[in-house]
């Protein structure tokens, strides 16, 4: 398993630290560090280079991956899940801390269950009755993971050829899901499409993705402060 860490024009540049110290003490292949770019104001820019030569120097364990270009979260994701050769990515956003976690059991875990491509972890508990971003409709018991539509890409693990494809072959026919994961599924789910479908017709499409959430283990999300881009 891979670590990668996502980072972006970020006004509080102490945050990505401490989203790499919450990180878990795992055995990672390889850590990276991914930089979105940045093509606006020149003062903004300057600064923006000189925060990623900073975090580049505190952490020379990480490969840090700069993209010349302003190219959003599921093009970085695309892209180091090309680079990448591990079965699995442990990603996180550079505005959010990790919860505790025994990586290796949650790992041992997952090989348990054959259709589990995406397994993240929330930032509060998720009702049985679901919210608008989650709709819960299965359950591993005794391990911890709820099988739902929707999920959080602030942090998760993901198989890695799975997650390329989806960046690879699912719409990217609006802002949002042109620019996050998260939203393609989400999008899906706010169509009246879905209102109507049957929950047969929603586990076909839940199968592409193969999302569990972790019931226990819940993230902070810092809410990092982002420059318009």
């Amino acid at each position: 398993m891979d670590l990668v860490v996502c980072g972006a024009v970020i006004k509080d540049h102490n945050m990505i630290k401490k989203a790499i110290a919450s990180a878990p003490d795992y055995p990672f292949s390889k850590k990276f560090i991914l930089f979105d770019g940045f093509n606006k104001c020149k003062l903004i820019g300057d600064q923006y280079n000189a925060y990623k030569k900073l975090i580049s120097e505190s952490f020379p364990d990480f490969k840090v991956i700069e993209f010349n270009e302003n190219i959003y979260f599921r093009n970085m994701i695309e892209k180091i899940a090309d680079i990448s050769t591990q079965e699995r990515l442990f990603i996180i956003q550079d505005d959010v801390i990790s919860p505790t976690m025994d990586l290796k059991q949650i790992e041992s875990q997952m090989n348990n269950i054959q259709d589990c491509k995406i397994l993240c972890f929330p930032h509060k508990y998720i009702e049985p009755c679901g919210t608008g971003w989650f709709e819960p409709f299965d359950d591993t018991y005794p391990l911890p993971f709820i099988k739902s539509h929707g999920f959080t890409e602030r942090i998760f693990i993901c198989n890695r050829l799975n997650i390329l494809e989806l960046c690879r072959s699912k719409p990217k026919n609006n802002k949002n899901n042109k620019r996050f994961i998260e939203f393609i599924y989400n999008t899906a789910m706010m169509s009246q499409r879905w209102e109507t479908s049957t929950d047969e017709e929603k586990e076909r499409y839940w199968e592409d993705f193969g999302c569990y959430f972790h019931h226990d283990l819940y993230h902070i999300h810092q809410v990092g402060k982002r420059f318009i881009l």
